[in-house]
């Protein structure tokens, strides 16, 4: 049985994914973010302005954004099926507060750094502006 090989991103690649993850942690910094627990909240802080940690309660998660003014909030849960049914939880809620969510985001930054779990968004994001090793 032959190894799996790791994909390796050329430089061309590398250097478009950069400008594309700048253009998007832009895009982000004018938003609040919502999360689901606290490791993503933990892996996010340091890049994003507020995060807000919803660990299962998204009425009072939703009722924070529209306390602190939010006009717009970036969803960034998990690509899974229980991220997925919490985006569409939160984008429910969030309208009916008259918030717009963005989960356009959540599916760019994830495809950016190859994740599908908001917790390793640190670790490759550094990976991606060459601050660790691939």
């Amino acid at each position: 049985m032959k190894a799996k090989k790791r994909k390796t991103l050329n430089y061309s690649q590398m250097h478009k994914d950069r400008k594309e993850l700048q253009r998007l942690m832009e895009e982000m910094g004018d938003c609040v973010v919502m999360v689901a627990g606290k490791k993503d909240a933990e892996a996010l802080q340091r890049y994003v302005g507020g995060v807000i940690e919803v660990s299962g309660r998204t009425n009072y998660a939703c009722e924070k954004a529209a306390r602190e003014g939010a006009s717009e909030v970036a969803v960034l849960t998990d690509l899974d099926g229980r991220g997925n049914a919490l985006a569409n939880e939160l984008s429910d809620k969030l309208r009916s507060c008259g918030i717009k969510p963005n989960t356009f985001l959540r599916r760019k930054i994830a495809r950016v750094l190859g994740i599908s779990q908001m917790e390793n968004f640190e670790r490759r994001y550094k990976e991606r502006l060459g601050e660790t090793k691939l």
